[in-house]
């Protein structure tokens, strides 16, 4: 049932305990087919959790995610139940202590970025991430903005001071400007944490569906700029279609042009230490999407 490709995976980055949830993982499967009359389809290869489409008792279609242990997965737990009502994928069953959600399954899920029309797409987005947002009203303790730029230290130290792939005068930009930000920040909310267009589908009974939160506590903008990292290329002068995203932005969900900016920066270095930090060449992608948003701040200035 479960893939090969994905038991090395958390095998290579869990070492024996990661063959040993796998194992776990194999049995509860198993447990939950009889204790909710399941079937199983093939597994989704989209991330680090084991996630696969099910029928429920023959009539209800669902989706199966199963959460290797860590914090990451305990985040996304919390924020399913907290963004429930405000467009978010309805959350049919759970067991915190097993590790386990049951999702209704969107149909037919066309993901957002199979629309071609940039207006409609940021339209749509602008509409999702209004209902996504709220004020932080759990007690779970969500990772902020500020924790995840330390992800720039981290590749400091990887390359005892240094950068690495990555340019220094851009890593250091990034340094500099962060802090500033987080010292600036006006209302923070709870953010999805990874609002790109893969992971808004359309569902035919519920409209425009959100998936997949990591949930994250920081100012709205921030939660922007995922989306901008994605499907950057597909005009012919990215720099336009950047523009063009972030004057939209702003205009559509009152935002401030000049933070979405600021935050675009900061954050396509940080995706872009992740990716070194991953082993993945990535960083690539978040490195060129991190100097357009220079050149932007440098038309800000002028």
């Amino acid at each position: 049932m479960i893939p090969t490709d994905f038991r090395v995976k958390m095998e290579t980055m869990y070492g024996e305990s990661g063959g040993n949830w796998i194992s776990y993982v194999d049995g509860l499967m198993q447990s939950l087919k009889e204790r909710y009359h399941l079937t199983y389809g093939d597994p989704f290869s989209l991330s680090y959790n084991f996630v696969v489409p099910a029928v429920i008792a023959c009539e209800r279609y669902a989706v199966l995610k199963v959460g290797y242990p860590n914090n990451d997965f305990l985040n996304e737990f919390h924020a399913l139940q907290d963004f429930q009502g405000k467009g978010m994928v309805e959350v049919i069953d759970f067991n915190k202590e097993e590790g386990w959600i049951l999702l209704d399954r969107l149909l037919p899920g066309s993901p957002l970025h199979s629309i071609e029309d940039e207006e409609e797409v940021l339209k749509v987005f602008s509409h999702v991430a209004q209902r996504l947002w709220h004020k932080p009203a759990s007690q779970h303790s969500y990772p902020t903005v500020e924790t995840w730029s330390n992800g720039i230290s981290r590749l400091r130290e990887r390359f005892k001071g240094g950068t690495g792939p990555l340019p220094d005068e851009i890593v250091s930009k990034a340094e500099r400007l962060f802090p500033q930000l987080l010292d600036t920040a006006g209302e923070l909310f709870l953010l999805h944490g990874d609002l790109h267009q893969g992971n808004i589908l359309f569902s035919a009974s519920s409209g425009w569906t959100v998936i997949d939160p990591k949930g994250l506590v920081g100012e709205r903008e921030y939660d922007c700029i995922q989306f901008m990292l994605n499907e950057w290329n597909k005009w012919d002068v990215p720099l336009e279609l950047l523009r063009y995203r972030t004057h939209t932005m702003a205009s559509l969900l009152s935002l401030s042009y000049e933070r979405l900016i600021h935050y675009g920066f900061c954050h396509s270095v940080l995706s872009a230490c992740w990716s070194v930090e991953d082993g993945m060449d990535g960083w690539k992608t978040g490195l060129s999407v991190a100097l357009l948003f220079e050149e932007l701040m440098g038309d800000s200035c002028r």
